[in-house]
């Protein structure tokens, strides 16, 4: 069975959509152990918004210094590949690998993904596996990330709607589902 997997995160700008930040970590799903980390901002060459800035904690100077997306995505494919992890990225809500391919798609053509994507044609989407457990228990399913962790017991830990955190937390998430899902995995 495959043990090292990528969860990963963006932030993006508002209204635009534009993405700001790539977060991934690598991980052992069966340890628990945050084998590296990746943060990157990027430059979306607009003003982020006041909302933004307050919600994620990603400041003007930060997206400024930022590198251009096609930067961002060569460094995260070599992450993903260093770490020979397994091809599709686990992600908390269906969009994120779409999101990326799509706008990479939009500022670089066909070219930059077509041919290159590494991470499958799908995602691990770990809010519907958390929902659709939640829908067979007849629980509510209301929530976010962190809410749906003290669930499960477990807290969440750096900022919420940084990228790099947000995939540390969602990694966990992961694991936490497995361990729910199959009580004898170890």
């Amino acid at each position: 069975m495959h043990k090292i997997f990528m969860a990963l995160d963006l932030e993006m700008a508002q209204p635009s959509t534009r993405i700001i930040q790539i977060g991934a970590v690598i991980g052992n799903i069966d340890t628990g152990e945050i084998l590296d980390r990746f943060s990157m901002f990027i430059n979306p060459e607009e003003q982020l918004s006041e909302y933004i800035i307050n919600l994620t904690g990603i400041t003007q100077e930060q997206v400024d210094n930022g590198v251009t997306l096609r930067e961002a995505y060569d460094q995260l494919v070599e992450f993903h590949k260093q770490h020979k992890a397994f091809f599709n990225a686990i992600v908390w809500g269906k969009g994120d690998m779409d999101k990326l391919k799509k706008e990479m798609h939009e500022m670089y053509g066909e070219v930059s993904t077509a041919n290159h994507w590494p991470f499958g044609r799908r995602e691990i989407d770990v809010k519907t596996i958390w929902v659709s457990y939640r829908l067979s228990r007849g629980e509510p399913i209301q929530g976010g990330l962190a809410r749906s962790m003290t669930k499960v017991g477990l807290k969440f830990e750096g900022r919420k709607h940084n990228a790099e955190s947000d995939a540390e937390m969602t990694f966990s998430m992961y694991r936490a589902m497995l361990k729910i899902l199959n009580p004898n995995r170890t």
